[in-house]
């Protein structure tokens, strides 16, 4: 039986129960540690739990918005994740885990119904809890509510500044606690993780300069943070996981460090250029990704793949003024021009499909993969893949580059080299780099493409030393599934 159709039975037989008091420990109930308890139990109006991956935060953002609905008898609440898929899979058995749990401890259920059709829960008090993905945050515009907890805000689809103003603009419903909650891994000095951090500066600002009405206006934000290494119940084969990440990714989503923005997408340094030729390495395998254009910007590059696992970015083709057609029969001669052994890999973008399946009937040994799943056309997956590969938290970099490759720009599309050193993200109006990539036409395509090879080729043991990258990418980015997952944080 589905374990969301056994709640469900299960809620159905509960509802004939007639409520009783009952006498619950929460924090006991549901195994809170220290963080998690100080976050579930302050009374803000906004808060934030900013913890690394495995500290628990989804666990505890589901433990938040339960004691909200117990204390808010009548009142209306929204528990949102980032996509439907997140729900189903970790924040609703989290919930219905966590109720089972208070249910064992107090000796009495708190669910009257779940209506698994309008995806909402109703408790013994009259509270009600809807289920609802914020991917798309306008269409949240209009119920009223007395409590929202949000996850993973700062790795949504959804922009932050409209998530923040669409669910503060929520909170009008009855209740004498409402609130607004998020649990996330930082994101950079940005969002939501901005505003709170931006309020605890007021705050300290306003009790200096003794302005009362200030520091009480910037009281209503309540953050707790939390390192992977807070959360007592995870096994110590988990953090031999994390050890694949670059160093930023490290300190932002282990330590739960809030980095500021950077500017450029990539650190490339002068450790990333090695003296290589590749016609001197005929014996290793070639992997190749491709960036169709229409009239101009056709790149595409060749990787070489040494036994140990590290990536040369050895040969590259740029065109310009040509049509797609003309770079297609360029292409498969640039190619063939490597070598007669058949590529280990090719990766392109799903924009020219044709061009994708006239390129995999050319080569029928290699698999020819295109973009085309969500989680592969994340562009902040694939980057903080390749960071991973540039920056590694042990070790030399396992992603470098020829020497012998264009160093300057010098047509309308930049080459690798130059193009890494001038991606750049987003500027906001007020100048600050946003968690988008510039598209700027010239310095995109290049990485674009080495980006379709690294997140193709994450899953293959073969392109990575007899492991995998995708290791410690097992989830999307941000994604907490460390304790708590089943929603029994187990010891």
């Amino acid at each position: 039986m589905p374990r969301l159709v056994k709640y469900a039975k299960q809620a159905a037989a509960r509802s004939r129960t007639a409520p009783a008091p009952v006498d619950l420990d929460l924090d006991a109930a549901l195994g809170l540690y220290d963080r998690q308890a100080r976050y579930v139990g302050n009374n803000s109006l906004f808060n934030l739990f900013l913890g690394g991956v495995g500290s628990g935060k989804s666990y505890a953002l589901v433990a938040w918005i339960v004691r909200r609905a117990l204390v808010n008898a009548n009142g209306r609440l929204a528990l949102l994740g980032r996509t439907t898929v997140d729900l189903q899979t970790v924040l609703l058995p989290m919930l219905f885990d966590q109720l089972d749990r208070c249910h064992e401890q107090c000796g009495a259920s708190l669910i009257k119904d779940y209506d698994r059709g309008n995806a909402k829960l109703h408790l013994v008090n009259g509270a009600v809890i809807y289920f609802r993905p914020y991917n798309r945050v306008a269409k949240l515009r209009g119920p009223s509510l007395t409590c929202i907890a949000a996850d993973e805000s700062e790795w949504s689809e959804a922009d932050p500044e409209e998530v923040w103003s669409v669910l503060s603009g929520r909170l009008r419903g009855v209740g004498t606690l409402p609130g607004l909650a998020f649990a996330t891994s930082p994101n950079g000095l940005r969002g939501i993780t901005k505003r709170f951090v931006d309020a605890q500066r007021a705050y300290s600002d306003a009790l200096s300069a003794g302005d009362l009405a200030a520091a009480a206006a910037a009281g209503h934000y309540h953050a707790v943070t939390a390192t992977s290494f807070c959360n007592p119940h995870l096994p110590d084969h988990f953090f031999d996981s994390l050890r694949s990440m670059s160093k930023r990714r490290y300190q932002q989503e282990v330590e739960g460090r809030v980095l500021r923005p950077m500017h450029s997408v990539w650190q490339f340094e002068p450790r990333h250029l090695v003296p290589w030729r590749w016609q001197d390495w005929p014996q290793l395998q070639r992997v190749y990704g491709i960036d169709w254009g229409s009239q101009d910007h056709h790149v595409a590059l060749m990787v070489q793949v040494e036994d140990s696992g590290r990536w040369v970015v050895a040969d590259e083709l740029v065109c310009d003024g040509i049509p797609r057609g003309q770079f297609q029969q360029r292409l498969q001669r640039w190619i063939d021009g490597h070598g007669s052994s058949p590529p280990t890999m090719a990766a392109a973008d799903r924009a020219a499909p044709v061009e994708n399946q006239q390129l995999q009937a050319r080569y029928r040994q290699t698999p020819v993969r295109w973009m085309n799943s969500k989680l592969e056309q994340q562009v902040a997956q694939g980057l903080e893949l390749v960071r991973d590969m540039m920056d590694p938290l042990d070790g030399d970099p396992l992603l470098v580059f020829s020497d012998s490759l264009q160093q300057t720009t010098t047509g309308i599309t930049a080459p690798i080299v130059p193009a890494m050193r001038g991606y750049c993200y987003h500027l906001d109006a007020s100048g600050q780099p946003t968690a988008k990539p510039k598209k700027d036409n010239i310095n995109d395509h290049m990485p674009d493409a080495l980006r379709y090879i690294v997140a193709a080729g994450a899953h293959d043991p073969r392109l990575h030393g007899g492991a995998t990258l995708w290791a410690s990418r097992a989830q999307p980015v941000g994604t907490d599934y460390g304790a708590g997952h089943s929603g029994r944080q187990v010891a």
